[in-house]
């Protein structure tokens, strides 16, 4: 029997799986209180650039106090709970965000991302859902809803999702990976040695050779 482990894409990379940044709103000069949470939200935004997460989400707080309806503040307020591990809490701010705006895809990913973290599946799918829904070709809500489709059993709807993910960027490794274990659960071994061999390459040409080799591993079991 073959072992499959599926190379991670949750997380991976910022291109694939990363939190979203929404930018800011221009906000009208004449309002000083909306001048001054821009200003707040504009620190919080470069700590966290610098990775001082804890003063981000003290610059991000006074920001939407004095702003209670700015909605970038509160996904980026999610983003830096997020980032120093509190999901609950980021959860909280994303869905502000989304009551004060429903029609912001990242923030719907963003969410669902949180709730992944939390083990609560269903309400991460969901969460894909409504991303997609707006945002049809928003592809970090794809590859990632592909994964928990894969831990809940569906890996037909999770093929579906990866052929998404690859028709938008045909070249990521993870995926072609993570599709050909998919392939491979579902029987369909010809396409997964496909699938296989073309991670073997873009894994090769990018010079990742763990991957590479993790990848070429599981191919030459499947050959045999």
């Amino acid at each position: 029997m073959i072992t499959i482990n599926r190379i991670t894409i949750l997380g991976m990379v910022v291109i694939l799986c990363g939190i979203t940044v929404a930018c800011s709103v221009p906000l009208p000069p004449t309002s000083s209180n909306k001048a001054k949470a821009e200003t707040f939200y504009n620190q919080g935004l470069e700590k966290a650039k610098e990775g001082d997460f804890k003063s981000a989400i003290q610059s991000l707080n006074e920001a939407v106090t004095i702003n209670p309806q700015y909605a970038e503040a509160y996904n980026n307020l999610g983003n830096a709970y997020f980032a120093v591990g509190n999901h609950s809490e980021a959860i909280q701010n994303y869905s502000q965000a989304l009551q004060l705006d429903p029609h912001l895809p990242g923030v719907n990913y963003n969410r669902g991302y949180a709730y992944y973290k939390l083990g609560k599946v269903s309400e991460a799918i969901k969460d894909y859902n409504l991303a997609l829904k707006l945002d049809p070709s928003y592809l970090p809500a794809y590859g990632n809803r592909a994964i928990v489709r894969s831990q809940l059993g569906d890996e037909q709807g999770a093929v579906e999702d990866y052929t998404q993910v690859l028709r938008i960027k045909p070249d990521l490794p993870e995926v072609y990976y993570n599709r050909g274990s998919a392939l491979l659960k579902l029987g369909d071994k010809q396409a997964a040695i496909k699938d296989l061999k073309k991670a073997v390459q873009l894994f090769s040409d990018q010079g990742r050779t763990d991957a590479y080799q993790t990848t070429q591993e599981l191919l030459s079991k499947v050959q045999k």
